[in-house]
């Protein structure tokens, strides 16, 4: 379990085989402490460290992996958002993450007004509908806010506008992704139970109380 409070950024050493394997993160301040077995998350998908040294780590990425993320895309020297898993002892500063991705978002537009850039982000079907105004997304394993969001039938997903202070764009990688960027997305933990409770139960519960 996460948070989406990015403790570092790392770089990847070398890209990851099509057919799976081991993904190298270099420059991670944290990496002396690491345990083998422990979990982190590297741009918001939890992963198992199987080696750690110095300031590196590596973990084992498999084909499912690669088939749900874009770690299969990363390159040498591209910059990852890093959180080790929280203790039972920690605060919340984001909200609950799994480190589960559900789906890749797209960065469509970005702008400026005072201190603060506003993104556009595209969140496909059928995980819209797990969005709600002021509700939290994970983005690269980033906690963030909905600011506002405008469903699109027309291409099947929500346009999402999110507003980053200045701190999130200088500690993340953010800071780097304009137009076009693909990035994890993570919708809402609660919503997707709630949800399958009403999957499952809606028809009896209705017959119960119509």
């Amino acid at each position: 379990m996460f948070s989406g409070i990015i403790e570092a950024t790392g770089r990847v050493l070398s890209p990851v085989p099509s057919e799976g394997g081991l993904l190298t993160i270099t420059g991670v301040p944290f990496a002396s402490g690491l345990s083998t077995g422990e979990s982190v998350a590297i741009n918001g998908a939890c992963m198992t460290v199987v080696s750690r040294e110095r300031d590196r780590f590596s973990v084992d990425v498999s084909v499912e992996t690669l088939r749900v993320t874009r770690m299969g895309e990363m390159v040498a020297g591209e910059e990852v958002n890093l959180e080790r898993a929280m203790r039972l002892s920690d605060r919340l500063g984001g909200h609950l993450v799994l480190g589960h991705v559900d789906c890749l978002g797209v960065i469509e537009g970005r702008r400026t007004a005072g201190n603060t850039e506003f993104f556009s982000l595209f969140v496909p079907a059928p995980h819209h509908r797990y969005l709600i105004p002021k509700g939290s997304i994970t983005v690269d394993g980033i906690s963030l806010t909905v600011n506002a969001f405008a469903d699109r039938p027309d291409r099947s997903g929500s346009l999402v506008e999110l507003a980053i202070i200045p701190h999130t764009l200088a500690v993340t990688t953010l800071g780097h992704r304009g137009e076009g960027s693909c990035v994890h997305l993570e919708l809402d933990l609660v919503g997707k139970y709630v949800d399958r409770f009403r999957e499952i139960d809606g028809p009896s519960l209705e017959a119960t109380h119509g």
